[in-house]
């Protein structure tokens, strides 16, 4: 009777091991995907509103193997300052163990997106508007964009602008003719009226980008990120 106790006591403990090892490896594979390929970034600001609401959504980014194209939805990491050194970009760092360990499930500290930040480069949500060698001009509030290679000039009407709600951005009546640079891209929020964007601080490097949303996590429910969101 002892020798079956203490066989199905072994069973036991086995059986413990094994499920906490299965845990364990869940976790950090779970971990290794969220440095790597997909991962999730708390939006907190107005910026990208009636698309993304103010506070609480969550979009889920995806870091390698996609394609940019007009009107997708980016996280990026802006330099606060010209003299800020942009090797040390979050976005083009290797990974380390406190990102690591931050990114576990059991830990759960998401990447959080805003357009203010405290330290040397923040965490923005933005659209692509404008790529590599298209010019954008903006005359009376209104955005036009002459795609590179096109002698064609088109007025974006897409981008709606909600009320002022007291975030000290707006929107530029005029900025002159800028050509999008090779590797760069322009963007703006979908609230232009509460946004600080590349209408303020020019095109964004392709090295900034961490990474294209690819789902839009709102009152619960997952959607697909669509320009129809803006109409």
């Amino acid at each position: 009777m002892n020798n079956i106790n203490g066989m199905s006591g072994q069973r036991v403990l086995t059986v413990i091991v094994q499920i906490t090892v299965c845990i364990l490896l869940a976790i950090i594979i779970v971990g290794l995907i969220q440095q790597y390929v997909f991962a999730p970034v708390q939006i907190e600001g107005a910026s990208m509103m009636p698309t993304i609401k103010v506070e609480g959504d969550k979009v889920y980014i995806l870091k390698t193997g996609y394609k940019l194209e007009y009107y997708d939805m980016i996280i990026f990491f802006r330099p606060n300052g010209d003299d800020v050194d942009d090797s040390k970009n979050p976005a083009s760092q290797h990974i380390s163990i406190t990102k690591f360990l931050n990114s576990l499930p059991i830990i759960g500290r998401q990447t959080v997106s805003s357009d203010n930040g405290g330290t040397d480069f923040t965490c923005v949500i933005k659209r692509i508007i404008g790529m590599p060698g298209d010019t954008i001009t903006i005359t009376n509030g209104q955005v036009f964009r002459k795609p590179a290679g096109s002698s064609e000039t088109e007025a974006l009407n897409d981008f709606v602008m909600e009320k002022d709600i007291g975030s000290g951005y707006g929107i530029k009546d005029t900025v002159e003719p800028i050509v999008v640079g090779e590797n760069e891209y322009y963007v703006m929020g979908d609230n232009r009226n509460n946004s600080y964007d590349s209408e303020d601080y020019g095109p964004i490097k392709s090295s900034w980008i961490y990474g294209k949303v690819v789902l839009i996590n709102s009152d619960g429910k997952m959607k697909v990120p669509s320009i129809s969101s803006l109409v």
